[in-house]
Order: structure tokens, then sequence, then C-alpha cells
């Protein structure tokens, strides 16, 4: 009798079970082992008077990294939006790197992002900024994102909101956003599964922000693969120091409406990023403004400064170490809350008088230079 042929080059096989079981294996190695092993091997650039170009502001992949190595690196931790980002100066003329060079030595990282408002700024350090734990964090606050409701995003009204990815996806209480249910899938799915968040570091760092379909459209002589490098540069290389100040560029007097304290959204925001860092054991020291008083119509700067004596208030009812930046005079001011070149010269000797910067004065400076 002759033998049933089997039409197989093996005979390993696998059942269904062990399919399945090698399946989540492959998927799991896909969505998590592989982020793993290129956040090891991938090269991003940074120097000692780094901070994130405006370009890869949204590359929250990179801001991850950063925040991992500065936290390992230096001492003193810098968080805030564009003022201390430094919206009107090169990189060597930002706050936390006009604060090193007085102590020379590199004490401050600085983790700003352009237009990182505080309802962003908790779910970036919820999400990206777990590294930032058992530090010295100054923590800038910016009361210039509460003059308006529309600021705030307490608005009811549709608008852009600066690092949409960032805010609440499924909160009713933000009226002014309104992405898709499966964009808002999207956003959550980058936040929580490490491949995700990889891929759209590769589509901004090496895509020009194109979605691969389109540019493979855009760029039909040229293959995906070779686009991607293993070195990233994502430093801010184009910004100049400016010297036109707010009157120069003909600015009018502003009436903003303000949002009270207990009724603003961004306001609630900050107390949770705080709660969240104090969590993380940091030592927190917050820098109230700076915001340019000579820019308000009478009636607006009193609105202003009640708001910023609620901002103090709270702070030391928390016992929370805080700076509250002078006024400077005005030529310094390039417009509603960013300093020029000598206005952040007078806000890093203000800060420098504060305690949280004792430790790393003259005699400590030396004892407190970032690891090699």
């Amino acid at each position: 009798m002759r033998k049933k042929r089997i039409f197989s080059s093996n005979t390993f096989r696998l059942n269904f079970k062990e399919l399945a079981i090698t399946g989540v294996i492959i998927i799991i190695g896909v969505l998590f082992l592989l982020p793993f092993i290129w956040g090891k091997i991938e090269n991003i650039r940074t120097g000692s008077e780094f901070r994130i170009g405006y370009d890869s502001r949204d590359d929250y992949w990179v801001y991850e990294k950063w925040a991992e190595k500065a936290a390992e690196k230096y001492p003193v931790i810098f968080i805030g939006d564009s003022v201390v980002w430094g919206m009107y100066v090169d990189s060597s003329s930002t706050l936390p790197a006009k604060i090193n060079r007085r102590l020379n030595s590199q004490v401050v990282a600085n983790l700003a992002i352009d237009g990182m408002h505080s309802v962003a700024l908790e779910g970036l350090l919820k999400y990206y900024g777990g590294a930032i734990k058992n530090k010295t964090v100054i923590l800038h606050y910016n009361p210039l994102w509460m003059n308006s409701r529309k600021y705030d995003l307490s608005d009811d009204e549709e608008m852009q909101v600066h690092h949409p990815r960032l805010i609440p996806q499924f909160s009713s209480k933000y009226k002014c956003y309104t992405e898709s249910f499966s964009g808002r899938l999207n956003i959550c799915r980058e936040r929580t599964v490490p491949f995700f968040c990889l891929l759209n570091h590769i589509r901004l760092a090496f895509f020009n922000n194109e979605d691969l379909n389109q540019w493979m459209v855009d760029n039909p002589y040229k293959t995906p693969f070779s686009q991607i490098s293993m070195t990233v540069d994502p430093s801010e290389k184009e910004k100049k120091n400016s010297s036109e100040n707010w009157k120069q560029k003909g600015i009018a007097a502003q009436e903003w409406e303000w949002v009270p304290l207990d009724k603003s959204y961004q306001w609630q925001a900050f107390t949770n990023v705080v709660k969240l860092l104090k969590e993380r054991d940091n030592h927190i020291c917050v820098m109230v403004g700076p915001l340019n008083p000579y820019m308000l119509t009478p009636a607006s700067l009193v609105k202003f400064r009640k708001i910023q004596q609620g901002i103090c208030n709270w702070l030391k009812n928390q016992n929370i170490e805080y700076v509250l930046v002078p006024d400077l005079p005005s030529e310094m001011y390039a417009d509603a809350s960013h300093p020029l070149d000598k206005g952040y010269d007078l806000i890093a000797d203000t800060l420098l008088q504060s305690p949280i910067f004792v430790p790393y004065t003259k005699q400590g400076a030396s004892l407190c230079s970032v690891k090699k």
C-alpha cells in the first residue's frame, strides 16, 4: 500500500494555541521591545545649551529621551513655556543658559517647550516626563495663559489649541477642542503604546511631518529607509537675538478680561502639575511671571495684580518656594511676556538670589558639575 505523501518542507507545525502565543510575542516585541531597543541605539544630540528646537516641539519621543538624559546629568530641571525656552533669543541667551554661565557650571537643564500651557504640561509630565523625579525643579507659571477664556481653554468656541495631543482627550470640559473620535483614540494609543510614539517621532524627524503614503507620492524616486538615521539633532539652530521691544513693534495697550483663579482651567491644571511633581519627590520652586504690565490698560492691570497676588498666596499656603519676577524695564519686553536678552539677565540675577541656588553658588558649584 502506497504511503500518503506529506506536502511540507518539514514536519514542525504549530497548533492554534502555539500560533496565538507566537503572535502575542511578536506583537509585544514590535509594540514595546522594538521602541526600547531603538531608544538605546538612537543618538539624540544634546549640548550644554541644548533646548528642543521649534520644529521638534511636538516630538514627545525626543522630549522623553531628553528628560531622561537631563534628569541623570543635571541637578536642576527648568520646566516652562516659550518664556523659559527663549522665544526671542538664541540658545546661549536663554534663562537656563545665563544661569549656568553665572554659576560657571552646567547645573540647569532647559526642558521648556514653546507653547506649553499648563493643561498641556500636565499631560506632558504625566505621559513623557516620568524621569523627572527626586530632582530640584524650577517650574515656570505664565499668567498670560489666563488673560482670556480662549487662552484659558474655558471658552466654548472652537479654536486651535497648542499641543492638542497632550490635553485630556475624552473630557467634556474642553469644549473648544473638537478633535474627531478616531483622532482622540490615536492620540491615546500614542501615549500608552511606545511603538506609536516612535512612529510619530520617525514621521516628524525624517519625513517632514508627512504621512508615509503622502511622502512616497511626493518623493517617488526615494526609498523610506534611506531617510531614517540613528542620529538625530533636534536642537534649535535658527533663532537669533532680537532687539526690537514691544513699543517698537507698535503693540497697542491690551484690555484683557482675565479669568479668576477659581474658574481657570489653566490654573487648575497648574496645581495638578505641582501635585504630580511633589508626588515624584521633587523639590519645587515656582517662578511666577514675567508679564509686561506696561501693555495693559489701567483696569486690566488692576485685575492682573489681583490674580498675581492670589497665585503667590496659594503658593505660600502650600509651603511651596517661589520667586515672583519683578517688573522689568519697559524696553526689555519683546511682547506681553517674553523678555529680550537684557531682561533675561535681570531675571537670572533675581533667581540666583533664591535659596534654591545656594548649593550651586561659588563655593558649591564645583561640587555640582554635571556628569561627563
